[in-house]
């Protein structure tokens, strides 16, 4: 199953769900718009963006799925067919893959990279765009905890805290993540709805 996580860019959106047939479902910050097998929630940007992970999980633990995809509604030209490829060579342990490679090998946990081979590196973390298969998401009990809304209090362009509480467990939880060498979809440098100017400092671009 795929998750899209979109907030008022409809045009991109339709673009980005073209190639998914119909199993995806459109998890939205309070848009103007409505949109096919869309869940809307109350705009709250950042600070509430926990609250449509713990409703994709839960979702996911509601289906007989091995494969779930999490990505935002600005990742065009999603590989699909070459996801289920890595998706079947890792399967057989808890794994989380990310989509985009933005020239990062490290972020929130401490860990050397590991290049495995001409398609994947390991690293030690996740961002808000990736896939895994049921075995990761039953180490979190397909959960996420809450996150403290005063985080954003004095520093309102501080990261949602997603990738980073994701991150930190999924290592703990023995995990293991990876990176394409090649990015699995196309990200170029526009603006960011949710994450504006930490985007203008560190631009996510697709390699």
């Amino acid at each position: 199953m795929i998750f899209v996580f979109s907030y008022d860019r409809e045009e991109m959106l339709s673009e980005v769900v073209k190639p998914l047939g119909r199993h995806f479902l459109v998890l939205d910050d309070g848009s103007s718009f409505e949109f096919e097998n869309m869940v809307k929630f109350p705009h709250e940007g950042k600070a509430g963006f926990w609250k449509r992970w713990a409703f994709a999980f839960k979702t996911a633990e509601a289906t007989n799925d091995d494969l779930f995809i999490f990505m935002a509604d600005d990742f065009q030209h999603l590989q699909v067919d070459k996801i289920k490829q890595l998706h079947k060579l890792h399967k057989h342990e808890p794994y989380a893959y990310n989509i985009i490679n933005d020239g990062r090998l490290s972020c929130w946990f401490p860990f050397t990279p590991k290049k495995l081979n001409d398609n994947t590196i390991q690293v030690g973390f996740v961002d808000c765009g990736f896939f895994c298969n049921r075995a990761a998401l039953e180490k979190l009990e397909f959960r996420i905890n809450a996150i403290d809304p005063k985080r954003f209090k004095t520093r309102k362009n501080i990261s949602s805290g997603v990738g980073q509480q994701l991150t930190n467990r999924f290592n703990r939880h023995g995990v293991k993540m990876f990176i394409p060498v090649k990015s699995l979809a196309y990200h170029g440098d526009h603006d960011s709805k949710m994450h504006g100017e930490e985007r203008k400092k560190t631009p996510l671009i697709s390699k």
